[in-house]
């Protein structure tokens, strides 16, 4: 797998306990050392080196599972290009995790894989460079290729808790749009779904089918954590208090359909409700452990 961060650690998790093989990698020596104080199996993969390759053992006839994010500069990405350039031996199976961000604000209307992408951030063009260089390297090489097209990722230690304790302030509820988002035990089990799908090349959104927005979501968790609903304000006015990353973040909207996710690839979030998955998240109900 490559880059082995939060999703990568939990999907470890679930492939422990399921036998299943796993190999991780990581940017630098101080993360490989992380990585490996778990017990994760892990190598040295920098991207960012023009050297930088696998071995051909740990691809060849192997699923990879690609989550090394873009670098933050320009609009494509040229760290998963020298991945493909530089790989020794072919993989019997790719997985690619992209982001929901390629289809553009919709204004809150319905997107599916059929949707033609129109990316508005400079992150969503990255990710979508990312996916048309795969599609034509794995289209040449015929290796099946997978894209998962992904929203936003909460779980332990990735809840607004500490927005919420200090007051921060959220879009108050008439001027926000629906969101999309998976918890991150459900996305590591949809990266073995799809890695063990029978196909060629396929996209798939995938969620948890929730379009609560950002502002239910806040306040889900604070009345979880047992904290005070954080104070909701004007989409223009919290607009100006936000760095350019989240402005563009608070603008788009869209509902993205994840029927073919739970249809074609046979994968039904386990947390299809905010209550389970944040109560998974805070350790306080029966879902606080992987996909198992």
């Amino acid at each position: 797998m490559v880059g082995c961060g939060y999703t990568g650690r939990r999907l470890w998790q679930i492939c422990r306990a399921r036998d299943r093989d796993f190999v991780g990698t990581a940017s630098s020596d101080e993360s490989l050392a992380g990585l490996r104080a778990l017990g994760i199996p892990a190598v040295r993969l920098d991207l960012d080196r023009a050297d930088a390759r696998l071995a051909p053992e740990q691809c060849r006839d192997r699923a990879v599972v690609y989550m090394a994010p873009p670098p933050d500069t320009a609009d494509t990405d040229p760290r998963l290009r020298a991945f493909l350039a530089g790989l020794p031996a072919l993989p019997r199976v790719l997985v690619y995790l992209s982001t929901t961000g390629v289809y553009g604000d919709t204004g809150g209307a319905v997107v599916d894989e059929e949707t033609s992408p129109a990316p508005g951030s400079i992150r969503g063009r990255r990710r979508l460079d990312a996916e048309q260089a795969l599609l034509a390297w794995a289209g040449e090489r015929g290796v099946p290729l997978r894209i998962l097209r992904v929203p936003g990722i909460y779980g332990p230690g990735r809840l607004p808790l500490e927005r919420i304790r200090q007051g921060a302030p959220i879009v108050r509820t008439g001027d926000a749009g629906p969101g999309n988002r998976i918890h991150v035990d459900d996305l590591a089990a949809a990266c073995l779904a799809a890695a063990d799908y029978q196909g060629l090349c396929r996209v798939f959104n995938v969620g948890d089918g929730n379009h609560a927005s950002t502002t239910e979501y806040c306040r889900a968790v604070a009345a979880a954590a047992g904290l005070p609903p954080p104070p909701e304000v004007p989409l223009e006015e919290l607009l100006a208090m936000v760095s350019p990353a989240m402005r563009g973040f608070l603008v788009e909207s869209r509902r993205v359909d994840t029927s073919r996710m739970r249809t074609e690839l046979g994968f039904t979030p386990r947390y299809d409700s905010l209550e389970a998955g944040i109560a998974a998240s805070l350790g306080t109900g029966p879902w606080d452990s992987p996909q198992l």
